[in-house]
């Protein structure tokens, strides 16, 4: 059985789209970033969809939890 690739997240904000990749890796989340020509063209970077974050569908829930305690722990410290 194929598994498929998913959009995790999309953002308009490179930094951020890089934090969340950095830390699903850090998971150990086979994860990878579609720029959709966004880094050649960073003012049209909404336009063209923005920095998606992919991942394996088996992964999807996973994925989400983990950013959402990441962003739980952001929102703590302030």
């Amino acid at each position: 059985m194929e598994d498929k690739i998913v959009t995790l997240e999309t953002y308009i904000d490179p930094m951020q789209a890089e934090i969340a990749l950095g830390i699903l890796e850090t998971a150990g989340i086979s994860c990878f970033m579609d720029k959709n020509g966004a880094g050649i063209y960073p003012f049209y970077t909404d336009a063209l969809g923005g920095y998606k974050i992919k991942v394996f569908e088996h992964d999807l829930e996973k994925c989400r939890a983990i950013l959402a305690d990441t962003e739980e722990i952001d929102t703590n410290e302030e």
